[in-house]
């Protein structure tokens, strides 16, 4: 039986639970195999929305069974633009003092990275 057809075929039947795009184009991959069940990971064609599946076979009959969804991780900060290296290098460019305190942080400063 080869597993990765099955599984195409079988993910025909299914939408992301994020988006609602059918499965049929989602990317699958085989993790691994243990004894009669295979691990697999589904990634949604149009969200990037991955999920792993413990894949059980029985009698040739695959029993799918989601072990984890994962969702794509978004950034913490926003990309760096072109006036935050402007701005850093005007700092740069009129500090004086030791350059180990450009790095200490105040309590101040980690409150407002807290906040954003």
């Amino acid at each position: 039986m080869n597993i990765l057809r099955r599984l195409r075929e079988e993910a025909k039947k299914f939408d992301c639970s994020v988006c609602g795009t059918n499965h049929t184009r989602s990317d699958i991959r085989v993790l691994g195999k243990l004894d009669s069940a295979w691990i697999v990971r589904v990634t949604c064609s149009t969200c990037s929305t991955a999920f792993k599946l413990l894949v059980v076979v029985e009698e040739q009959k695959a029993a799918v069974t989601p072990v984890k969804e994962e969702r794509p991780r978004a950034s913490r900060r926003p990309p760096v633009t072109s006036d935050d290296v402007l701005d850093a290098h005007e700092t740069l460019r009129a500090f004086q003092g030791e350059v180990s305190a450009l790095f200490k942080r105040t309590a101040a400063a980690r409150r407002e990275v807290r906040r954003t």
